[in-house]
């Protein structure tokens, strides 16, 4: 029990000297996953919209957990090889 009560009073020990540092890592933190999410979910868009016969060496549905399972490199991949010739016309 008293290696609990250790942990939290580490713990409020290292909120009162973060301060303002906190704030900044939380706003920082959720705007990278804002980010990821809509870099995911425009590409995801993109693939609901792609022909399978315009797709390439993947079918949508790996497509798709590449995308979202890798991020960054995962959309990325399918920006660059997921469609075939033609594929910003």
């Amino acid at each position: 029990m008293s290696r609990l009560a250790g942990y939290w009073e580490l713990l409020a020990e290292a909120e009162v000297t973060m301060g303002d540092h906190g704030t900044l890592v939380l706003i920082t933190a959720a705007a990278i996953l804002s980010l990821v999410v809509w870099f995911d979910r425009r590409c995801l868009a993109d693939l609901a919209q792609t022909s399978d016969h315009q797709l390439r060496y993947f079918d949508r549905s790996t497509w798709a957990l590449i995308i979202v399972l890798s991020f960054p490199v995962g959309p990325m991949l399918y920006l660059m090889y997921g469609k075939g010739p033609g594929r910003y016309r």
